[in-house]
């Protein structure tokens, strides 16, 4: 892999809170793909750690590896992250992009419980569909008008589209399915855990989140051994979640509503049925 032409090969672009973080452990199980040392790198935003540079990027990667890839579902959130299926272009325009798609009324009513449980948020649930939170809530399960902005830059042989119910059903089918749009033998693959639940991220104290996503700590990462991140997490999770506000029926009807003409499209640019969702 020559240095002046590194891109990755495949990004999963999202969903948030659709599994995309068990989906990364799955395909870093494959000795021909390095994933991102950070999960989510976010390098592609502007706001984030595209000012970091292609150094930085670079180090993310094991480049010994045929292929490498990252999962950053910031990356579909065009409401505030503007620009990225543009700088993933101009990079990387032969890139595979996968994107995981789940229940987009119960993807907002994670998002809800995560945000919540973050501390990023606290809008009660009656106010929460008038709230700039409840709106980008809104947008980040849009599906199609996420993927319409991707189909501009890229041809749509370059995208695959994955069903978050198969990958809680059926992993190694799915597994199987990416392997082939990839380009990659088929391996059997160990089973992962659901990872990066409310409780789980809940459990770390804040300031440890905040202190992790400083220019200086991303800066740092690549002197810092993943095992070591992962105790120091393990060893400053103590903290007892938070428990958001149930949504009430009434309100999630009224997000199926919103988000039913994008379902539809959403459907019909992906060629899958989802015929479990509620929308």
């Amino acid at each position: 892999r020559s240095k002046s032409a590194f891109a990755p090969d495949f990004i999963v672009i999202g969903a948030m809170k659709a599994g995309t973080t068990t989906l990364s452990r799955y395909l870093a199980q494959f000795d021909e793909i390095s994933m991102s040392r950070i999960k989510e790198t976010d390098y592609f935003i502007e706001k984030k750690n595209y000012p970091l540079g292609e150094d930085w990027y670079r180090r993310q990667f094991d480049l010994s590896r045929p292929l490498v890839g990252e999962a950053s579902p910031n990356y579909t959130k065009y409401d505030i992250f503007p620009g990225v299926p543009e700088r993933i272009a101009g990079i990387a325009p032969g890139a595979k992009l996968i994107f995981i798609a789940r229940d987009p009324v119960a993807r907002f009513a994670s998002h809800y419980r995560h945000s919540w449980s973050q501390g990023h948020m606290q809008v009660a649930p009656a106010d929460l569909l008038a709230s700039s939170n409840g709106r980008h809530m809104i947008e980040c399960s849009r599906y199609g008008a996420q993927i319409d902005r991707y189909l501009v830059h890229f041809d749509r042989c370059q995208l695959l589209f994955l069903d978050f119910d198969e990958l809680c059903r059926a992993p190694q089918q799915l597994c199987d399915e990416v392997a082939d749009f990839l380009g990659i033998a088929r391996r059997t693959i160990r089973s992962e855990l659901p990872a990066n639940t409310a409780d789980q991220i809940a459990n770390v104290p804040r300031v440890l989140k905040r202190a992790a996503r400083t220019t200086l700590a991303r800066k740092l990462d690549h002197v810092l051994p993943m095992s070591t991140r992962a105790w120091i997490r393990a060893a400053w999770s103590f903290r007892k979640p938070d428990a958001a506000p149930t949504l009430d029926a009434a309100l999630l009807d009224t997000v199926s509503e919103r988000l039913r003409e994008d379902a539809r499209h959403f459907r019909d640019l992906s060629g899958r049925e989802f015929s479990a969702w509620r929308v």
